[in-house]
C-alpha cells in the first residue's frame, strides 16, 4: 500500500510517483530541438512540404536526401509541434506555414540557423556565470560593427512585423500624420520603414554606426523611401539628439544591450529631443514584472550576460518608472508580434 510523504504518493520505496521528470528532460533536450529546427530550415524542408511534397519518399526524391535520416528528422519536427502527421504524410502547422516557408513575407529562417560560433558562445555560459565578465567581442572589435550589421539583416522580419502592428494600434497615418521620426540604433531601419509606409508624409532620421547605416540605406532603397530619410551616423551614447525636434523616437531592441544606467540616460536624452506631445516607443524583450515569464525573454537575458557587461531584459514596470523619472506623463505597454512588447510614453 502506498505511503504518503509530505502529501505526495510514494511507491513504498520513497519515490514520488506523482512527480515526473518530464519538465527536466524536456529542458535538457531543448538543445536537440533547436538543432533539429535549424537543420530543417537549412534543408528547406518546410518549403518542400508547402510545395506538396508531403511524404518522406517525395521529399527524398525531390531534395535528394536519404530516407532514414529524413524520416527521423520529420518525426522530430512533429514532436516539436512544427508539423502534423497522418499515416504517411506531413502537413505544416500554421506557425510553420507563416514563418518557415521560404518566400513568405514573414520568413524567419535567417534568424534560426545555427553556426559553431553561436553554439560555442553558449558553451561558455558556466565561465561567464562564475566570473560575471562577458565574452570578448567578436574579431576584437569593441564596437561590434560587423556583428551589428549582420544582426540588422537577420532581425528585419520580426522588427518590421512588430512595427507594422504598433503603427496600426497607434493610428500612424490616420490620427498621427506628418511625423518627424528619430530611429535610434536603427539597424536595417525596420521600425521606421514600417512607420514611414503607414505615414508617407513622415520624415525619418536614421541613427546608427556608419557601417550599419550602409545596411539601412539598402533597405530604405528596397522600399523606395530615399526621399523620406536622412542619416545621423555616430555612437548613440555620445550623439546630441537636439532639443524638441521630433514627434516620435523609436528605441527598437536597444535598451537590453545597454543596461540600466545607460538606458535611463538614453530615455532622458530622448525626452529632451521630443516636442511636447511627442511619443517615445521602446520595443524590446520584456518579461513580466515578477520575472517569472516569458521563458524566451528570460533566456535572452542570458544572451546579454554572455555578450555585454551591463545588458539585461527589463520589465514594463521598470521602464515605466524610468520614463516617469525622465518626465513622461502618459505611459503604457502594447503587445506587438511575439516576443516584442512596446512601451509607449508621451511627453
Amino acid at each position: 500500500m502506498a505511503s504518503q510523504n509530505n502529501g505526495r504518493h510514494s511507491n513504498g520505496r520513497g519515490f514520488p510517483v506523482d512527480v515526473q521528470p518530464e519538465l527536466i528532460f524536456n529542458t535538457y533536450w531543448g538543445f536537440a530541438g533547436t538543432q533539429a529546427l535549424a537543420v530543417a530550415v537549412e534543408l528547406d524542408l518546410f518549403s518542400a512540404i508547402n510545395a506538396n511534397f508531403t511524404t518522406v519518399e517525395k521529399i527524398s526524391r525531390q531534395w535528394n536526401l536519404p530516407l532514414r535520416p529524413l524520416r527521423m528528422l520529420l518525426d522530430a519536427l512533429v514532436g516539436l509541434g512544427l508539423l502534423n502527421k497522418s499515416k504517411i504524410s506531413y502537413k505544416l502547422t500554421p506557425e510553420a506555414k507563416t514563418y518557415l516557408v521560404k518566400g513568405s513575407p514573414h520568413y524567419l529562417g535567417s534568424v534560426l540557423t545555427l553556426d559553431e560560433k553561436h553554439l560555442g558562445t553558449w558553451m561558455k555560459l558556466k565561465e561567464v556565470a562564475r566570473t560575471g565578465r562577458p565574452l570578448p567581442p567578436p574579431d576584437g572589435d569593441p564596437r561590434k560593427t560587423a556583428h551589428f550589421a549582420e544582426l540588422a539583416r537577420y532581425i528585419f522580419p520580426t522588427s518590421y512585423a512588430a512595427a507594422v502592428v504598433i503603427a496600426k494600434k497607434l493610428g500612424v497615418g490616420k490620427s498621427l500624420k506628418g511625423l518627424k521620426i528619430l530611429d535610434v540604433a536603427c539597424g536595417s531601419g525596420a521600425w521606421s520603414i514600417a512607420l514611414n509606409l503607414a505615414d508617407p508624409a513622415s520624415q525619418v532620421t536614421a541613427q546608427d554606426l556608419p557601417e550599419v547605416l550602409d545596411v539601412t540605406r539598402q533597405y530604405v532603397k528596397r522600399f523606395r523611401l530615399e526621399n523620406q530619410y536622412r542619416y545621423l551616423p555616430g555612437d548613440l551614447l555620445t550623439l546630441d539628439f537636439g532639443r524638441s525636434q521630433y514627434d516620435m523616437i523609436v528605441l527598437g531592441h536597444v535598451c537590453h544591450a545597454l543596461g540600466d544606467a545607460e538606458s535611463r540616460r538614453l530615455i532622458k536624452k530622448s525626452y529632451d529631443a521630443l516636442r511636447p506631445g511627442g511619443r517615445l516607443l521602446i520595443g524590446d524583450w520584456i518579461p513580466n514584472d515578477l520575472r517569472t515569464g516569458d521563458k524566451v525573454s528570460l533566456l535572452f537575458a542570458l544572451q546579454m550576460l554572455l555578450d555585454t557587461p551591463q545588458g539585461d531584459v527589463f520589465t514594463a514596470k521598470e521602464f515605466k518608472r524610468w520614463l516617469g523619472l525622465a518626465g513622461f506623463k502618459k505611459v503604457g505597454a502594447l503587445k506587438a508580434v511575439y516576443p516584442t512588447t512596446v512601451v509607449t510614453a508621451i511627453k
